[in-house]
């Protein structure tokens, strides 16, 4: 019994150490003149097939899993496997956990592949090279497989991944193909650290696919796109470079969700540029010397923010056809147009700083939008908005811009413009024209040829500004109506407001501090304006050309505290820095804030009836000198001279609505405007300011 024990344990120890003879892995050479097909029709499961340097001329088929396919030298240089049959694939794979590298694979034709990877799954296709291939590399229904550090050139796709998901794509050096790598109706796949150069069309497609990662991908001098996705949504691009693409660096059209991050797009036809592609983020991006940075066309619900856009010729971030979209913290430079919204509305640009450039902020047919705490230093124009109405444009600087910092232009209407400083513009620093019912207040307008400028604008609301050091004007209107000049501080100008034929305009409560030339001017044909509790301290406080009719210089005497504190409403102070005004040296009698005397208003006819005082610092002349002597009128200064004769022809606005027109189409979308024709074209020659 005992013996018959030991035999039976020898013979179990025997059979099972035959078992695993058969199964264990082995490594085929194949060399030259040999079949590649023989070998692997001769393989198992984790053989090894080496193939000896040499050419094969053949079409092989891998049915059988766990296999490597390699070339011995591990260079594809010395161990070519040319296409036999170029209608068909040079390699069919149709089994998991193959490893196919070192290998030059040529030669397959329309359709065809290099090597063809269907329902296939945790293969590696690495470090081979594809020459004169339709496909290069084409995966069908194929999942978890690694495709690395390949070059392919001369084809029309060197990878083409279809209905196949969870595959890494890295390291491959791709050229001269029609489509560089193209994805189809994929999903979770990654594409990264490719090099992608010279197609015919373009570098990267995406086209319905969905969460997809395309990173550190360089993509340069292709004839279309650089990176190109349709209809594919929940996709991260970050850190891709698309530089010298003949027509987009990064182009995005029905794609939604998606996330551009980190990329790099020079000096392509447009940067980025996404078309019906919405709730999408931009962030981090480099964007130069292309024509247009980073353009959005009906792609609303997206957010632009902590880009670096310089250098680009139409624009650096605009905004077409594009609705609640949010713009922040970028910062552009040496762009045409800055930031640039035509046709859009409700969204927000905030916190960028925008200079050295065309127009800084550019509002174009857009309504509803808000556009906070931007810098535009050094540009032509600070912002300028054109047809552009109920918009907010706050706590904004503009500043040092060779023409105005902020225009408001043609039919700019019902637009927010408050708390912003305007400051060393060589024009204007507010510059409405043909805009009406706006509100213009608490800004800081300094050191302007002209502070605040309306022409043939209409019932504005120019309230609390403070209006100071400008060369030519605090505040000028010109041909404009109804318009209401409030609270504001206009001082240490040449002229402190300025009415040139301009009517049924209020204002009140205003100073009007040491102006050079005047404080108030009104030209003759400048009718039915009402001007009372200012505070004017000027050598020659008001020039009143005669002509005029229905200018009023008071307010009927009601209780409420006036300008200088006393208990009513009445007229106006009229100071003179040297102490000697009428409403300094008038006496008070009744202490009701108001002087005993009308003061008659030089030559002009008009009166101001009911004269402010200054009991605290009043010190009554004797009754003798109690006439009015102010007599506002400038010494060798004829009406003429008085009238704004600037020809303006180095400061307007020469702009046409035929050339302000965003003429652009989803294919042509160029914003065709340049500086030049961007003026407004307003020579003032047939609206003489008088």
């Amino acid at each position: 019994m005992q013996i018959n024990r030991v035999i039976a344990l020898f013979l179990a120890f025997l059979v099972l150490t035959l078992s695993l003879g058969v199964g264990a892995a082995a490594e085929i050479i194949v060399q030259p003149g040999q079949s590649i097909q023989d070998a692997l029709n001769n393989s198992v499961s984790g053989d090894e097939i080496v193939i000896s340097p040499g050419n094969y001329t053949e079409n092989l088929r891998i049915t059988t899993g766990d296999l490597i396919i390699r070339s011995q030298s591990g260079d594809p240089g010395d161990t070519i496997v040319n296409a036999n049959n170029p209608a068909q694939d040079v390699i069919y794979v149709q089994a998991n956990n193959i490893t196919i590298s070192g290998l030059s694979i040529n030669g397959a034709g329309n359709d065809r592949a290099g090597v063809y990877l269907v329902s296939s799954s945790n293969c590696t296709i690495e470090d081979n090279e594809f020459f004169n291939d339709a496909l290069g590399i084409y995966l069908r229904n194929s999942a978890n497989n690694l495709i690395l550090n390949n070059k392919a050139s001369e084809g029309r796709r060197a990878v083409n991944i279809e209905r196949s998901n969870y595959n890494t794509v890295s390291g491959n050096d791709v050229s001269d193909q029609r489509f560089g790598i193209y994805l189809y109706v994929s999903e979770s796949n990654t594409v990264s650290d490719n090099k992608v150069n010279s197609s015919a069309d373009h570098g990267i497609v995406l086209e319905s696919c969905t969460n997809t990662s395309l990173e550190n991908n360089a993509v340069s001098s292709n004839e279309d796109n650089g990176i190109h996705l349709v209809s594919s949504s929940d996709n991260n691009l970050t850190g891709n470079t698309a530089d010298s693409n003949l027509v987009y660096g990064i182009y995005l059209t029905g794609s939604n969700g998606n996330n551009l991050t980190n990329n790099t797009a020079l000096n392509n036809s447009r940067g980025i540029f996404l078309l019906r592609s919405g709730d999408s983020t931009l962030s981090g991006n480099i964007v130069s010397n292309n024509k247009n940075g980073i353009l959005l066309t009906s792609a609303g619900d997206s957010s632009i923010s902590d880009n670096i856009i310089s250098q680009n010729s139409v624009s650096g971030i605009s905004l077409l056809n594009s609705t609640a979209s949010n713009v922040s913290e970028n910062v552009l430079s040496n762009n045409s147009l800055g930031i640039d919204l035509a046709f859009s509305g409700n969204s927000t640009v905030v916190n960028n700083i925008v200079q050295d450039g065309g127009r800084g902020l550019n509002l174009q047919d857009s309504s509803n939008n808000l556009i906070l705490n931007n810098t535009a230093s050094r540009n032509r124009y600070g912002a300028y908005l054109l047809r552009s109405g109920w918009n907010v444009f706050s706590n904004n600087i503009a500043n040092e811009s060779d023409d105005h910092g902020i225009v408001l232009e043609n039919s700019s209407n019902n637009n927010e413009i408050m708390s912003n400083i305007i400051s060393s513009n060589r024009a204007y620093g507010i510059y409405l024209t043909g805009s009406n019912d706006n509100n213009i207040s608490n800004n800081e307008a300094s050191g302007n040829s002209r502070g605040i400028n309306l022409m043939t604008s209409n019932g504005n609301s120019i309230l609390n500004n403070t209006v100071l050091d400008n060369s030519e004007y605090a505040i000028l209107l010109s041909y404009s109506m109804g318009n209401n000049i409030s609270e504001n501080e206009a001082s240490n100008s040449n002229r402190g407001i300025h009415l040139s034929t301009s009517s049924d305009n209020v204002i009140s409560g205003n100073n009007i501090i040491s102006n050079g030339v005047s404080g108030v001017y009104m030209a003759s044909t400048s009718n039915n304006n009402n001007f009372f509790n200012n505070y004017l301290n000027n050598d020659v406080n008001a020039d009143v050309k005669q002509g005029s009719s229905g200018n009023i210089w008071n307010t009927t005497k009601t209780e409420g505290s006036s300008i200088t504190g006393g208990p009513y409403l009445g007229g106006n102070f009229w100071g003179k820095p040297d102490g000697t005004g009428f409403s300094q040296t008038t006496a008070d009698s009744d202490g009701d804030g108001i002087a005993d005397r009308v003061l008659n208003i030089s030559n002009s006819g008009y009166a101001d009836y009911l004269p402010l005082v200054d009991t605290e610092t009043q010190q009554p002349l004797p009754a003798e000198n109690l006439t009015d002597n102010q007599t506002e009128t400038f010494e060798n200064e004829t009406q003429e001279d008085m009238d704004v004769n600037e020809t303006e022809e180095n400061m307007d606005v020469n702009e046409t609505e035929e050339n302000m027109d965003v003429n652009e189409t989803e294919e042509n979308m160029d914003v065709n405007e340049t500086e030049e024709d961007m003026d407004v074209d307003e020579t003032e020659e047939d609206m003489d300011i008088e």
